[in-house]
């Protein structure tokens, strides 16, 4: 008997204490003063929160120099102005610039148009007699051909075409020393004097004078 009120002695003290554990240990709803979204509201992003956030848990030091804000300078695409050009430009100032520049490049041209318009110097020929001026308008120059880089000149007289090339003599006493695009250079043999002809298709032999 004795042995029994002992053991409902040390159960009874168990149980309250198992009761009361229970009892605290049990999840309740908790509450708040105040909601942070209220119904029918509408709701703060949390993106600007966070950000808020961080700005108050670290506030921007003025002496620190923040160079990523510099590496990722945001691109306009409105109007940027060079800060080093002045801010008024006179009107006077800027048109004697205007035809500063005109007259430079005026200059360059007229002189590049010079250097193109310089004719190729004449050549003087000697006087031609006039007996060899009579023979040489009885040729026509019928057309010219190259060969292995040499110029053959066709010379008509008549029903007859002579070919002629450096070194060729022809009428007797004429001979080709240089043949050109443009002219021909005969030495007449016995006197030694050099005519100068120019080369001029479908057209007699004149020598220049």
């Amino acid at each position: 008997m004795n042995r029994q009120r002992l053991l409902l002695v040390i159960l009874v003290p168990v149980l309250i204490a198992t009761s009361l554990w229970s009892y605290y240990s049990f999840p309740r709803q908790k509450t708040v003063a105040k909601l942070t979204y209220a119904p029918g509201g509408r709701a703060v992003a949390t993106r600007e929160r966070a950000k808020t956030d961080r700005q108050r848990a670290n506030p921007i030091d003025s002496r620190i120099l923040r160079l990523d804000l510099l590496e990722n300078r945001p691109v306009s695409a409105g109007y940027q102005r060079n800060i080093f050009s002045p801010l008024f430009v006179d009107e006077e100032t800027m048109l004697e610039r205007q035809a500063a520049a005109a007259a430079a490049a005026a200059a360059a041209e007229a002189a590049r148009r010079a250097r193109l318009a310089v004719p190729p110097q004449p050549v003087k020929p000697l006087p031609v007699p006039t007996g060899v001026q009579t023979e040489l308008a009885a040729f026509k120059l019928h057309g010219f051909l190259k060969k292995d880089g040499k110029k053959i000149i066709f010379l008509a007289k008549g029903q007859d075409i002579t070919p002629v090339k450096e070194g060729t003599t022809f009428a007797g006493r004429y001979v080709a020393t240089s043949i050109t695009d443009q002219v021909i250079i005969l030495k007449v043999t016995g006197t030694g004097e050099e005519i100068v002809i120019p080369l001029i298709e479908n057209e007699p032999l004149r020598a220049m004078r």
